[in-house]
């Protein structure tokens, strides 16, 4: 069973005649009388009684228009919105974010983003970059924008700006403006979890100026920010964060910063999506929307 089929049973049924129907669909009389006799042949029955002078439709025939008439206003109605598809920015943007990002610039991308398309809503997640990561290649959300860049064929990666981390302390700590990493060592020290990018750039640092992250005096790990900057205000350690995060919720707050003597401790922040996934059109307005805030080349 075909559409052609269909259309051409709908007008057989309307004009109670083969002569008409092939006129109004553009179809040789010989090419409706076949679509019909096909149609008939599929579905078992009889679908017209003809006469000399007209053709009207049989019980099963008249059973069957309804269904016919709701399968070509599905397909024309599937046609039309299929076709504004990328047309209407609306619906919900699932977005994945890990915890600088989260905190830092993407209040501000969906601010813009709903002025330009209000119409949409959004299901907003902070996660691990690691977790991120899984969900964007189990197809479980679209976008992702996370603290490290990712090596992998099946991730499509985007840098959008660099990112400072920067040490934060209790006052009464008295650390230095400027510190060396060898301070770490002589303080407590509040750790992100072992899937945090912060984490993983922080311990490629430490390699890198022959300290060993057993030498520090971890004295606890956590998975939260607000968690972490919590036990920094009691001054039970020091931790590093982004200095985007710092400058835009803590430079007012009972918090120190310090920076690192010769050396700006940079981490890149990307927007991930699946290489192998077709945006929605929300999606795929957003990453326009970060493209022209970050001037990226899609």
């Amino acid at each position: 069973m075909d559409f052609k089929q269909i259309e051409a049973f709908i007008s057989v049924a309307k004009l109670k005649s083969f002569s008409k129907a092939a006129d109004s669909i553009f179809l040789s009389q010989p090419t409706i009388s076949s679509h019909i006799s096909s149609l008939e042949r599929e579905l078992d029955v009889q679908l017209f009684d003809r006469t000399s002078k007209e053709v009207n439709l049989t019980p099963a025939g008249q059973s069957f228009l309804e269904y016919a008439i709701d399968i070509l206003n599905i397909r024309n109605t599937a046609v039309t919105h299929i076709s504004e598809f990328n047309k209407n920015i609306c619906g919900k943007l699932n977005l994945l974010a890990s915890t600088t990002p989260c905190n830092s610039i993407v209040p501000n991308l969906i601010f813009k983003f709903k002025n330009n398309y209000s119409d949409t809503t959004f299901d907003i997640k902070e996660l691990s970059s690691g977790e991120i990561i899984k969900n964007i290649l189990n197809y479980n959300y679209e976008i992702g924008i996370i603290g490290s860049n990712i090596v992998n064929e099946k991730i499509k990666s985007y840098k959008l700006m660099d990112d400072e981390l920067i040490v934060i302390s209790h006052p009464k700590l008295n650390l230095p403006n400027v510190i060396t990493f060898d301070t770490l060592r002589n303080e407590k020290f509040i750790m992100r979890e072992k899937s945090s990018a912060t984490r993983k750039t922080i311990e490629f640092e430490l390699k890198n100026h022959n300290i060993n992250l057993n030498s520090l005096n971890i004295t606890c790990e956590v998975n939260n920010l607000d968690t972490l900057i919590q036990f920094v205000k009691t001054g039970m350690g020091i931790s590093i964060i982004s200095k985007k995060v710092f400058n835009n919720s803590l430079s007012n707050s009972n918090i120190k910063m310090s920076t690192f003597q010769d050396v700006s401790l940079k981490r890149g922040i990307y927007l991930v999506i699946n290489s192998k996934r077709t945006l929605t059109p929300c999606g795929r307005a957003f990453l326009d929307l970060c493209a022209k805030e970050y001037n990226l080349k899609l």
